[in-house]
C-alpha cells in the first residue's frame, strides 16, 4: 500500500510542477493609442501626465499618513518623484496602491510612444533633450532602463518604501 500512496503522491507532485501558470498576455488595442501627427502625440502625453497629477493628488489625500507632505507632484519633472515617499513603515496595500498607480501611468506612456515611434523624435519630454526616445520606445527592456536609470526617480522611491513595483512584469503584460 505505501508504494501505492508513494506513487502517487510523486505523480501528482510531478503534474503540478509541470503545469503553466502563465496568464495569456491582454490584447492591446495599438490603433487606441496611434496618432496622426506630432502635435496630437505631444497633447496626449500631456494628457497623461495631467492624468497622473490628478490621481497622485487623490491618492495622496487617501493615503495621507504615509506621505511626509502633501506637496503636488511635477509631472513635468519626475525627477522629482523621491520628494513623494512612501513611508517605508506604510501597509502593504498602501505600497501595492501606489506602484499600481506609477506602473499605470508607465504602461500608458510606454504604449503611447511605442505605437508612435515614428513620432516620438519630435516629442518634447522634460529632461529628456539628450535622450533617444525611438530608442527608449522601442521596447519594454529599452523603456525600463530609461524610466528607472534616467528619466525619474522610480528606483529610488521604491528602495526607500521598502517594496519594489515590479515595473518590468507590469510593462509585460
Amino acid at each position: 500500500m505505501k508504494p501505492l500512496i508513494w506513487t502517487t503522491l510523486m505523480l501528482s507532485m510531478l503534474l503540478v510542477g509541470c503545469t503553466k501558470d502563465e496568464k495569456p498576455r491582454a490584447q492591446i488595442d495599438v490603433t487606441a493609442y496611434q496618432v496622426k501627427d506630432i502635435d496630437q502625440l505631444q497633447q496626449r502625453f500631456d494628457q497623461l501626465n495631467e492624468k497622473l497629477a490628478v490621481d497622485f493628488k487623490q491618492f495622496k489625500q487617501m493615503e495621507s499618513i504615509a506621505f511626509a507632505h502633501q506637496y503636488p507632484l511635477d509631472t513635468t519633472d519626475l525627477k522629482t518623484l523621491n520628494m513623494h515617499l512612501v513611508a517605508s513603515t506604510s501597509l502593504k496595500p498602501t505600497k501595492i496602491a501606489y506602484c499600481d498607480l506609477m506602473n499605470g501611468y508607465f504602461i500608458e506612456m510606454y504604449r503611447l510612444g511605442h505605437a508612435n515611434l515614428n513620432l516620438v523624435k519630435g516629442l518634447k519630454l522634460p529632461n529628456a533633450e539628450n535622450e533617444n526616445l525611438e530608442q527608449n520606445f522601442v521596447s519594454v527592456d529599452q523603456f525600463y532602463d530609461f524610466i528607472l536609470n534616467r528619466y525619474t526617480t522610480y528606483r529610488q522611491v521604491q528602495q526607500v518604501m521598502g517594496y519594489g513595483c515590479n515595473l518590468k512584469g507590469a510593462l509585460n503584460q
